[in-house]
């Protein structure tokens, strides 16, 4: 359970759930900006200036989509050996 107030690494918040409720899997998928819904409000130039940022900032050098968000979650569901671990669909943002 996540305590509000205190400090967690993303990796963390999917490795001790993992050892305590196992047979149960617990996975944490790590998006970097994504082009979608939650920028879909933001006015155009401060949502382009946010994607050039990020795009300067990544590996592959683009913002990512939500259906490769998707693919990670699927890639979850289907891989049953698969618990504790963290996945990041972020274009390499988090290697930087």
């Amino acid at each position: 359970m996540v305590t509000p107030g205190a400090s967690y690494t993303v990796e963390g918040v999917g490795r001790g759930p993992a050892v305590e409720l196992a047979p149960v899997r617990v996975n944490v998928v790590a998006p970097g900006t994504i082009d979608g819904d939650l920028w879909a409000g933001r006015p155009a130039d401060v949502r382009e200036a946010s994607f050039a940022q990020y795009r300067a900032d990544t590996l592959l050098h683009r913002v990512g989509q939500e259906s490769e968000v998707g693919d990670a979650v699927l890639y979850l569901f289907g891989s049953t050996s698969t618990t504790g671990s963290t996945l990041y669909p972020d274009g390499g943002y988090a290697l930087r």
